[in-house]
């Protein structure tokens, strides 16, 4: 074997560990992976050195260590799966200039809408979808299918709307649905306080890849929940900051796989040519 084939499977090896690290960073997960980062080459050492009994053992109960962990920790792999996904389906949103363009003017209509319905107190829950998450709702609400605009989404918040109780849901510079039940978090340990829809937004984030906007319909806050952690935001400046991040980390996801994988094949036809 070739020192390039080598130099081609070790890079594809540490790039797909630094992606499934990447993806469970700031999970539960997170530290069950730096155990078998840690223990992986452990456990090469041992079958180098022949250590029967250590790897018998291991072998044995491998298979329930993995299927145990899938179970564990399966709202993670979920998330992950979907994140696979909705990274793509986000860069359909985001291709070429029109799509930039009615990106941007729809997260400038979702900001003019929050500041609405902070300004009236009215309660709203607007979700940011990179990929379809259909099988997650509990009930999947109305189809609107309509351009983004403020007016919409004030009028769907309104209190004599029948559409106010649910979520909203955007995918790209559309509103999907309206009045659309989501699963709340079963996290035990999430402040009493917290209402219907700031449970629902966080437990949606837990399984998808979505931002989820919440307006506090007592206070007016405007509160922002990405993979299962909710922050409160007192500026508009700061939301649209991270509405704009949003959707540009995939963009710049994109750029950064098309140079690795433009290297990978460099190294390939390298390969074949010396095969030649």
């Amino acid at each position: 074997m070739g020192i390039i084939a080598v130099i081609f499977q070790l890079s594809l090896l540490a790039w797909t560990m630094y992606q499934i690290y990447v993806r469970f960073r700031g999970t539960q997960a997170e530290r069950i992976l730096r155990g078998l980062i840690i223990f992986v080459p452990i456990l090469l050492l041992c079958y180098v050195l022949k250590l029967s009994i250590i790897t018998k053992i291991f072998e044995i109960f491998s298979q329930t260590f993995i299927v145990g962990l899938i179970v564990i920790f399966a709202p993670e792999f979920r998330r992950v799966l979907i994140q696979l996904g909705g990274e793509f389906n986000l860069l359909n949103y985001t291709e070429g200039s029109k799509g930039l363009d009615s990106i941007q003017k729809s997260n400038h209509e979702i900001i003019e809408a929050l500041q609405l319905l902070q300004k009236s107190k009215k309660g709203a829950l607007i979700i940011i979808e990179k990929a379809k998450a259909e099988r997650y709702y509990i009930n999947p609400g109305f189809v609107i299918n309509s351009d983004v605009s403020k007016e919409l989404l004030v009028t769907i918040f309104s209190d004599k709307s029948p559409l106010h109780d649910g979520a909203v849901i955007v995918r790209g510079s559309k509103i999907a649905f309206a009045a659309v039940i989501l699963p709340m978090t079963e996290n035990p340990k999430l402040d009493w306080q917290y209402g219907t829809r700031h449970r629902a937004a966080i437990g949606f984030s837990e399984v998808t890849d979505a931002m989820c906007f919440v307006v506090s319909e007592e206070t007016g806050d405007i509160s922002i929940a990405i993979k299962g952690k909710l922050k409160r935001y007192d500026d508009f400046e700061s939301i649209e900051d991270t509405l704009n991040r949003f959707y540009s980390q995939s963009s710049a996801k994109r750029h950064r796989r098309a140079r690795f994988f433009h290297y990978m094949s460099s190294i390939f036809n390298q390969y074949l040519h010396q095969k030649k």
